[in-house]
C-alpha cells in the first residue's frame, strides 16, 4: 500500500523531467493535446477548438483531494511541456494498484519519450509502496501498445467493448507489473 502522497514529488530521466501539472501548463496542454484530434483518437479526453474553454483547476483539485498523481512531462534541456501523465485510480488498502494513463504531442512521437517516462513513472509508483501497476489500452492503438510492451508490462486480457468512445464501443487490453522491490 502507498505509503505517502507527495503533490510536490518530482522525478527525472535522461531527458524528461516530470512534475505536478498546474494551470501554468494549459496552453502546452492544449496545444499538444486537446487541440489534436489524431492524438484524441485514442487517448479519453474533449477535442477543443479554443485554449479558452481549456481548464485544468478541476482535474487538479480532484487528483489532489483523492491523492493521484498528474504529471506534466518536460524535457529537462527546454522546459517545454510535451504531454501529461497520471494515476487513473487511487491505490487502497483492499484496491493496492495503480493504474496509468498517458499523452503525448504528435510532434514526439516515436523518439522514445512516452517510453522512458513510462519506465520512470512505474519505478516512482512502486517507490511509493504500491503492489500492482496497470497500463491499458484501446485496442487498434498500437504505438501505445509498444510503449506498454517496451515497459516490460505483462498481457493480462481483454475486455471487450470496456469503454465508449467517439460513438462506438472500445475493447480494451491491460496489463500489469507488480512490485517485486516489497
Amino acid at each position: 500500500m502507498r505509503k505517502s502522497f507527495n503533490s510536490n514529488a518530482t522525478f527525472e530521466t535522461k531527458r524528461l523531467r516530470m512534475r505536478f501539472i498546474n494551470e501554468n501548463d494549459i496552453h502546452a496542454i492544449f496545444l499538444n493535446i486537446n487541440n489534436d484530434k489524431e492524438v484524441l483518437k485514442f487517448y479519453l479526453d474533449k477535442y477543443l477548438e479554443k485554449e479558452e474553454d481549456m481548464t485544468l483547476n478541476k482535474v487538479i483539485k480532484y487528483c489532489l483531494e483523492n491523492e493521484r498523481y498528474f504529471f506534466a512531462i518536460e524535457l529537462k534541456d527546454t522546459k517545454e511541456v510535451i504531454g501529461m501523465i497520471h494515476e487513473c485510480s487511487t491505490p487502497s488498502e483492499t484496491f493496492d494498484s495503480s493504474e496509468i494513463g498517458y499523452a503525448i504531442g504528435r510532434k514526439y512521437w516515436n523518439q522514445g519519450y512516452m517510453s522512458e517516462a513510462l519506465k520512470a513513472m512505474i519505478d516512482f509508483i512502486f517507490k511509493t509502496g504500491v503492489h500492482k501497476v496497470v497500463v491499458s489500452h484501446l485496442v487498434g492503438n498500437n504505438a501505445s501498445k509498444r510503449v506498454i510492451e517496451k515497459c516490460g508490462l505483462i498481457y493480462e486480457g481483454r475486455r471487450k467493448e470496456e469503454i465508449h468512445y467517439h460513438e462506438q464501443y472500445w475493447d480494451v487490453d491491460y496489463y500489469y507489473l507488480l512490485n517485486t522491490s516489497k
